[in-house]
């Protein structure tokens, strides 16, 4: 009998709901055809009433949007065949994740968290940064929602950054937020992603601004493009899955800059539903499906069996 595969998609009642999923879920339809199995799709907010070999949240966009009803969501699948594992996408959810990376040696861009941003707390970490330029964004966040560069004297005084996706005027985060230095490399040479497959390394795409932006997602118009990581690079990427653990994990995306020493410092590691960029490298898509052949045949993917690995924040 062939096997089920669940991949969760988005909350219908959300805005997420009506972007370009869709054409997502079919590209990886299409990376998975051939393979020993069938593939089904709900929204991660239905409740999952069939049994199914294996559960992946890989399409579960706007997650953010519900951050308690997501987790919530997530928690209720423990004891399922999840990949990745409820407790590792529920620490993943708030971006606050970064501090138990950075404890652990792994280097992050230098982040100052704080419950709000107030004009206090950005004069404060512009003494700490030694710079004027300051990225203020969400805990919990997605896409570059609410993610802006701030450079003026007072938040009152603000009255919209560029438009976001949906056309909204990006504003500063309302609660927890982080503020970190604008990394100049991010304009110059531009974002980093490094991708791996059930802890193995697959391909690395470098993701650069157009001219006059800072973000480097493919909505804005970036440019993306499969190059060799550079052996700093890798490295650390390495170390943030062997945190986690690399049979814990079927897919992970290690987004990092360029430091101005050239090292390198992990801006995130998106394990919900990152853009795995299949379509840059033509072999990204088989190494992604042997992924998932090896998920599907191998015991002990849910997080009971890995007590050891990572623990619950």
């Amino acid at each position: 009998m062939s096997k089920r595969i669940l991949i969760l998609t988005p909350n219908p009642d959300h805005p997420s709901h009506h972007g370009r999923w869709p054409y997502v879920l079919d590209g990886y339809r299409e990376a998975l055809a051939g393979i020993d199995a069938e593939i089904f799709d709900q929204p991660w907010s239905d409740p999952v009433t069939e049994d199914y070999d294996l559960i992946v949240p890989l399409v579960a966009w706007g997650y953010h949007n519900a951050p308690d009803d997501f987790r919530a969501a997530m928690t209720r699948l423990a004891g399922r065949r999840v990949f990745n594992p409820p407790e590792i996408v529920n620490w993943n959810v708030d971006k606050r994740y970064l501090r138990d990376l950075a404890d652990a040696g792994v280097r992050i861009i230098p982040t100052v968290f704080v419950d709000q941003v107030t004009d206090e707390a950005v004069a404060r970490a512009r003494l700490d940064f030694g710079q004027q330029a300051l990225v203020l964004k969400p805990v919990v966040s997605a896409g570059a929602k609410n993610t802006l560069i701030w450079e003026g004297d007072s938040l009152s005084a603000f009255t919209g950054g560029a438009p976001d996706v949906e056309d909204r005027k990006a504003m500063p985060p309302e609660d927890a937020a982080m503020i970190q230095p604008f990394m100049p490399a991010i304009r110059s040479e531009g974002e980093w992603s490094l991708l791996y497959f059930a802890g193995e390394f697959s391909h690395a795409v470098l993701k650069t601004p157009k001219s006059g932006d800072f973000r480097s997602q493919p909505d804005y118009d970036a440019n993306l493009r499969v190059l060799d990581a550079p052996a700093a690079a890798r490295a650390l990427a390495d170390a943030a899955i062997d945190f986690i653990g690399r049979d814990r994990l079927l897919y992970a995306r290690i987004d990092m800059v360029r430091a101005s020493d050239d090292g390198f410092c992990l801006m995130e590691m998106e394990l919900i539903e990152p853009d795995l960029y299949l379509t840059y490298d033509p072999e990204a898509a088989m190494r992604f499906k042997d992924a998932f052949e090896t998920a599907l045949h191998v015991c002990g993917c849910s997080g009971h069996d890995h007590a050891h690995g990572h623990h619950d924040h």
